[in-house]
């Protein structure tokens, strides 16, 4: 994992160097972190997906709440939207070209609470075609 491509100048500059002063052997083994998109947004207009895109690594990861709570206090979303926000950032990204990885965050704790629904974050990034 080679950084955050949309959260920081430093990080932005490494990929943008990466292309040109790292052989093709050491880019095709770089990964870009990030987020899902945001709520109300369509993973084509987000700009932290672009900035994944842009990074122009062959693999994404990116992190996905799976706590029913995160979701729901934390970035204040129905449980619906964010399984929305998982397939839809997932589904583009692939589309893409990408191979996609998604870091459930807080799974383990989500799925104390709620393992039906940390179950279909995860199945909802494997239908959208995270690897």
């Amino acid at each position: 994992e080679a950084g955050w491509p949309g959260s920081n100048p430093k990080d932005a500059e490494f990929f943008a160097r990466a292309r040109t002063e790292l052989s093709s052997d050491t880019r095709s083994k770089l990964v870009a972190f990030g987020s899902t998109r945001r709520k109300r947004i369509d993973a084509k207009d987000d700009t932290q997906i672009q900035a994944l895109l842009d990074a122009e690594t062959p693999t994404v990861c990116i992190v996905a709440k799976s706590h029913l709570w995160q979701v729901t206090d934390i970035i204040r979303a129905t449980p619906e939207e964010n399984l929305e926000m998982i397939h839809d950032s997932v589904s583009h990204l692939v589309s893409n070209g990408r191979k996609v990885f998604v870091d459930l965050e807080h799974f383990y704790d989500g799925y104390g609470h709620s393992a039906t629904y940390a179950l279909q974050c995860a199945s909802t990034a494997a239908r959208a075609g995270a690897s």
